[in-house]
């Protein structure tokens, strides 16, 4: 007797059944009716690179590039104007006070200057000849032999002539002033840094012709300080100078001026006194300067956390976040801090972070508020002992 065939729909049903079960390894999850659908498996927690919360044991660093450089340094210059004679000195040569460095054809102001000495003597005499003048006439005056206009005369004459002597006296000294400034002197021991022009050169008044660096006056080092920090920088404090030519060796600095007028890019020029320089030193090499920063006024709050650079990112409204591991709960949490300077790999925070407490240092922008993640090296037990 033959059986009845199941209807067209059950059979298809067994066989696209049979098909899943065969693909998945013959396992399969079938909801039941009245019970909840199967979940996917939560996903790993992230591994994190991390560091932790820092309290900052000193005042801020910042470092900055400098130049050393004699702290007794001219530009030298004849006063007045004409062609190089001589040019006795080269770069590096050293001198000493009142030497002799370079001298002007001083013919012409040679010839001017017995001009005016001629004009003086000349002057002179029209004075003698009118005091002779003046004399008798007072005497004739005081007998009553000439009248007093006569008198007058003469003595206007007088002071006429006097006059005329003053000013040739100063011409004179004039023409010896400029006679005597074609011939340029040291003005203190030191030594040639630049050589600006060479002999037979036309050169004009106050136009630079030597360089030059006192040998007594020690050296110094200049530094051009941001206009973000020049306020927090404090007269007479020291700081630490770095020479990278001599394998990084470090001496003493005292902040001795600060420029009034900012220069290129909105920095001030900082000028350090160096103590104790060591004889290598020489004007022109580079030294990086440690400055110590004073409190920020705006903000006098406590002692500062510090954090590596990487721990930090942009936040809304301008401001910054990291992200803080929870030991609790095995997660990052986003939290919006309050920078208080950025040197070098530090960050120093000044609010929103707590001592001890853990950052994530890499692929800030990665991460999730509340996201699941685990210390890389380390695990969350450690932070839950």
């Amino acid at each position: 007797m033959l059986k009845p065939r199941a209807p067209r729909w059950r059979r298809g049903f067994v066989v696209v059944l049979s098909v899943l079960m065969l693909a998945g390894g013959g396992a399969l999850l079938v909801a039941q009716p009245g019970e909840d659908p199967p979940h996917a498996a939560p996903p790993p927690p992230r591994p994190i690179a991390w560091a932790a919360v820092e309290v900052a044991v000193a005042a801020p660093v910042r470092a900055f590039a400098g130049v050393v450089e004699a702290r007794q340094r001219a530009p030298l210059s004849f006063e007045v104007a004409g062609r190089i004679a001589t040019l006795t000195v080269d770069i590096g040569d050293r001198f000493a006070l009142g030497d002799v460095l370079a001298s002007l054809d001083a013919r012409n102001y040679a010839l001017a200057l017995e001009e005016r000495m001629s004009e003086r003597e000349e002057a002179e005499a029209m004075r003698i000849e009118a005091a002779a003048a003046y004399d008798r006439q007072r005497r004739l005056h005081s007998d009553g032999w000439v009248s007093r206009a006569a008198y007058d005369q003469a003595l206007a004459a007088l002071r006429t002539t006097e006059s005329r002597v003053a000013r040739a006296e100063a011409r004179l000294a004039i023409a010896a002033e400029d006679h005597a400034d074609t011939v340029l002197t040291a003005p203190y021991d030191g030594r040639v840094a630049r050589r600006l022009a060479e002999p037979s050169q036309q050169v004009g008044a106050g136009a630079p012709v030597l360089e030059v660096h006192g040998a007594s006056g020690g050296l110094e080092v200049v530094v051009a300080v941001p206009e973000t920090v020049v306020d927090r920088l404090v007269l007479g404090t020291h700081h630490r100078v770095t020479l990278p030519a001599y394998g990084g060796v470090t001496f003493d600095g005292v902040l001795s001026e600060i420029g009034a007028e900012a220069t290129d890019r909105n920095a001030f020029p900082a000028t350090l006194s160096l103590v104790d320089a060591p004889a290598v030193l020489r004007a022109g090499m580079t030294a990086e300067v440690a400055l110590t920063l004073a409190p920020d006024p705006d903000h006098p709050a406590g002692p500062l956390l510090s954090i590596p650079v990487g721990a930090f990112m942009a936040g809304p409204d301008q401001g910054y976040a990291a992200f803080v591991f929870d030991p609790e709960t095995a997660t990052v949490r986003r939290r919006a801090i309050a920078i208080a300077d950025i040197g070098g790999d530090r960050v120093l925070v000044r609010d929103g972070l707590d001592a001890g407490e853990i950052v994530a240092t890499a692929g800030l922008s990665f991460l999730v508020d509340g996201e699941p993640a685990t210390l890389l090296g380390d695990g969350p037990a450690r932070y839950n002992r």
